[in-house]
Parts: structure tokens; C-alpha cells; sequence
């Protein structure tokens, strides 16, 4: 009898032991000692998105425009007056137009 008792002893001191983590003890440790994490804005709302691509789309038209003034008058051997005018009000617009563009373009990257 004390051959099994000393051979169990012996065994169970031999034997490694095993633990197996609780699963709730390892979640609540991951987050210790860390700043809390927000969720990332969007980088713009839907209203800036609209307009960015209006006025993406309102400078591709004046550029548009303004080649075809262009073209017209090298047509006709040189721009007329109203021609002029005509691109001088598009290209005002048209840096305007890019200006948003720049500018809603630079806010999105800051927040992406």
C-alpha cells in the first residue's frame, strides 16, 4: 500500500501543470494601460462630399468652355472682345471652383 501511495505522489508531482486562461481575464488585461480608441471621423460629411464634386465637376465644364471659346476664335483669326470676357468670367470662376476643390480636398486628407 505505501508502494502505490508513494508511486501516486510521485506522479503527480512529476506531472506539469496545466492552466488554461479565462477568456474574460485576458480581454479586461489587453486594454489596460492604453488610451481609449475612438472611431475615425469621416473624412467629410455628406454635404462637403456633395460639394466637392460639384465643384469638381463645375471646373472640368468651365475648362470645357473655355477651350471651345478658344478654338471658336482661333476659327474666326483671333477672339473677339465678348469672347474675352467671356473666357475672363469663366477662368474667374473656374479658380473659385478649384479653390473649394483645394480646399475640401486638404480637409479630407487631414482627417483621413
Amino acid at each position: 500500500m505505501k508502494l502505490a501511495l508513494i508511486a501516486a505522489v510521485a506522479l503527480a508531482t512529476a506531472m506539469p501543470v496545466v492552466s488554461i486562461p479565462v477568456v474574460s481575464d485576458a480581454q479586461v488585461l489587453t486594454g489596460r494601460g492604453t488610451a481609449p480608441r475612438r472611431a475615425p471621423r469621416p473624412a467629410l460629411s455628406p454635404i462637403e462630399q456633395g460639394r466637392l464634386f460639384e465643384a469638381q465637376d463645375l471646373v472640368m465644364e468651365l475648362d470645357g468652355q473655355i477651350e471651345d471659346i478658344q478654338t471658336a476664335g482661333e476659327a474666326a483669326g483671333g477672339l473677339t472682345a465678348e469672347q474675352t470676357a467671356q473666357i475672363q468670367q469663366h477662368t474667374t470662376r473656374r479658380a473659385e471652383a478649384q479653390r473649394t476643390v483645394e480646399r475640401l480636398e486638404n480637409k479630407r486628407d487631414r482627417r483621413s
